[in-house]
């Protein structure tokens, strides 16, 4: 399945396996593609060398250039894998939020739609296969030290999708555009409850004096974050419609000088 999903089909040449000698195997590629997440998270894209990734995927290093034409080619599958998977689990929710940005529904439906994408985040986060392996390469490529290349793909992919949805929901409930400052801040923050258990996982591990992140552990940090994320969405809602109120009580300027000239307040 997972060679099947690996789908960087322009960054491979199509030869024919017997110009080359090399099966043409989904799973020798995915193979390689696993082994290549777990060394580009430990020593960067500088540090970790075609030999060693070939090393220790168990294929020759002119394997590599077959099946990606370069170093770059199997750092941007390793990209592409992980987008592959978060999607099978974020498509249906997101999809959803969609939906219900689109046909107008209420506050209640946008706030349950934002905690059911964090839900999805987290289950991502904690359940998916080899997430473990990935956790330096995205922690990596998310502080700049990645290909850029890798950014802009991710960025195009999963990026701007998921923030247009975000900051859509916040910006409904807090009255104002989502491309806005203080939405798009509002957003970001939101999503930082569950990306500080990804990125810097040690450090939170230790916090909380866990080993990991077990079946009970992981509905402990849904909870918690669902709380927190309705009570702030919820307040969200509170002061917009109070803001509302108010403009609507408050009389013009000009209707304030109309009743000046009749004597009135």
């Amino acid at each position: 399945m997972l060679g099947d999903t690996l789908s960087m089909s322009h960054l491979v040449k199509h030869r024919h396996s017997a110009e080359t000698g090399y099966a043409r195997g989904g799973e020798t590629r995915a193979r390689i593609v696993l082994t290549a997440l777990k060394l580009f998270g430990e020593r960067g894209f500088e540090g970790a060398s075609t030999r060693d990734i070939a090393r220790a995927a168990g294929v020759n290093p002119p394997a590599l250039q077959y099946y990606f034409d370069s170093k770059e080619g199997v750092y941007l599958a390793c990209v592409d894998h992980i987008l592959v998977l978060l999607w099978e689990y974020l498509s249906g929710v997101v999809g959803e939020a969609e939906r219900l940005l689109e046909g107008g529904a209420n506050d209640a439906a946008l706030i349950e739609a934002y905690c059911a994408i964090q839900h999805q985040i987290a289950e991502f986060m904690c359940t998916a296969p080899a997430t473990s392996d990935w956790r330096l390469f995205l922690a990596r490529q998310q502080a700049g030290m990645g290909l850029e290349a890798g950014f802009e793909l991710i960025q195009q992919r999963f990026n701007k999708r998921m923030s247009a949805v975000t900051s859509a929901i916040v910006g409904r409930l807090l009255g104002r555009p989502p491309g806005d400052d203080e939405t798009l801040i509002r957003a970001t923050a939101l999503g930082g409850q569950l990306a500080v258990f990804q990125v810097t996982r040690r450090s939170v591990l230790a916090a909380l004096n866990w080993d990991s992140i077990d079946a009970a552990r992981l509905a402990k940090l849904k909870r918690i974050v669902r709380e927190q994320t309705i009570a702030l969405l919820q307040s969200m809602v509170v002061t917009r419609d109070s803001v509302r109120r108010a403009s609507k009580k408050e009389p013009s300027s000009l209707s304030r000088g109309r009743a000046q000239r009749r004597g009135v307040g």
